[in-house]
């Protein structure tokens, strides 16, 4: 069975930032959890909300992130 890769998209509101692929399934989710943050395009965002979305050829990790704040 020749099943495709796993697909990680992340949006801000309804635009997604990145969308790819994902190869080792368990450690990406895993590191996503522990530091609940990420940085897309030399910006930081906060992970709001992570979703599993079954496709029929694939299972996609759709990720809300909000702009991280920063408080001084």
């Amino acid at each position: 069975m020749n099943r495709a890769p796993n697909r990680v998209e992340y949006y801000l509101k309804e635009k997604c930032l990145l969308s790819d692929n994902v190869k080792h399934w368990e450690h990406y989710i895993a590191a996503l959890r522990a530091s609940n943050t990420v940085t897309i395009n030399k910006k930081e965002y906060m992970v709001e909300k992570i979703n599993l979305v079954h496709d029929p050829s694939t299972v996609v990790l759709k990720i809300s992130v909000e702009p991280l704040k920063i408080y001084v």
